[in-house]
């Protein structure tokens, strides 16, 4: 969750039916049909994107295969090479190793609605396939990546919401070795800070669910001050994001896609780790007497903590944090019914 009021929240995926070829022409159809695209912030980006994305498919000489919608994001592209190997690949045009000298399927990704390519292509490039995607090639002009095609999310591929946790973990502890100097210098407090900002203005305008959940806000933002209170000295790179549906199966192993890549607490990846449980919560507290999804909860956040030796409450708070400030975003950008869905299940674990 970031302040960018253009991020990409945790959203239900939409593709094209079946990985059949799809022109230019139909990607960019999809994407105006985005219940977003007509906000002022997107107009520009949604008017820039066929050229970007002719560009890409001419340089590349790529074809369409599938195409994945979520959020707030750009379309990210299913696509197979015509002929011919790839290159260069780097954080910029410039040469800084060979791409895949091969054929066939990749996917692009493009920068905008709240995704930093350049950033993540520098992530990319630091880690070189240790627990990241590999980078393939980089676009700075049209601001696209050329990424290797991975395998199902994690919660097809492993179902069990703990055993997620696990692989997240055992996944992050690999991403926080990218040098500190890749990151965007970020202040210790300034994640904290940035979240809280949202809540406030949340509470301020009257957001969707603002005062419904005026409680759940309210805990929220006393979190908040918290860890802006008491930073911690020990910063990493953080993923930013790692959410189960950010970790794709690449063989026998998983990987983590779409990285933020700022400087923060790994606590904060713990968090982020933790927030996207809400079906279980909120199956525990029917099925099992309410309490029993925040015990359930809790549990999950001393283990997660315990595999990788960090603070589980710091996690907790965190998670907390990401979770109510998710359902503020949600609604902001329209998705009422799923920002109101997240709200109550922020409220099952923090009032």
């Amino acid at each position: 969750m970031t302040s960018d009021p253009a991020a990409t929240p945790p959203d239900p995926v939409a593709t094209t039916p079946g990985p059949v070829a799809t022109t230019p022409q139909q990607v960019v159809a999809l994407l105006r049909s985005r219940p977003w695209a007509s906000q002022e912030w997107a107009r520009d980006l949604v008017a820039a994107f066929p050229d970007r994305l002719h560009g890409v498919l001419a340089r590349w000489d790529l074809e369409v295969r599938h195409v994945h919608l979520a959020g707030a994001g750009l379309p990210v592209l299913e696509v197979e090479r015509r002929s011919g190997p790839v290159g260069p690949r780097g954080p910029s045009d410039a040469p800084t190793g060979c791409g895949l000298q091969a054929t066939g399927g990749f996917v692009v990704k493009f920068g905008g609605g709240g995704a930093d390519v350049a950033q993540q292509a520098r992530i990319l490039a630091a880690a070189d396939g240790h627990g990241y995607v590999r980078l393939v090639a980089h676009d700075g002009e049209r601001d696209a990546m050329l990424l290797e095609k991975l395998g199902p999310m994690l919660p097809q591929a492993v179902p069990d919401p703990i055993a997620q946790t696990d692989v997240l973990g055992d996944l992050l502890l690999q991403a926080w070795e990218v040098p500190l100097d890749v990151g965007r210098p970020f202040a210790p407090s300034q994640k904290a800070r940035s979240l809280l900002a949202i809540l406030d203005g949340a509470l301020a305008a009257g957001t969707p669910g603002s005062e419904l959940h005026a409680e759940v806000l309210g805990r929220a933002r006393m979190l908040a001050l918290d860890l802006i209170e008491s930073p911690s000295s020990h910063q990493v790179v953080v993923h930013g994001d790692p959410h189960p549906a950010n970790v794709l199966q690449r063989g026998d192993t998983h990987v983590l896609i779409d990285p933020d890549g700022f400087l923060c607490e790994p606590e904060y990846d713990l968090g982020v780790a933790l927030r996207d449980h809400r079906h279980n919560i909120d199956d525990l507290d029917r099925t099992d007497g309410p309490g029993a999804g925040h015990r359930w909860h809790a549990e999950l956040a001393e283990r997660l903590a315990r595999r990788v030796g960090l603070d589980p409450e710091r996690a907790l708070a965190w998670a907390h944090l990401e979770r109510a400030t998710t359902g503020v975003h949600l609604g902001r950008l329209g998705y009422l019914a799923e920002g109101e869905a997240w709200l109550r299940t922020a409220r099952r674990v923090l009032c």
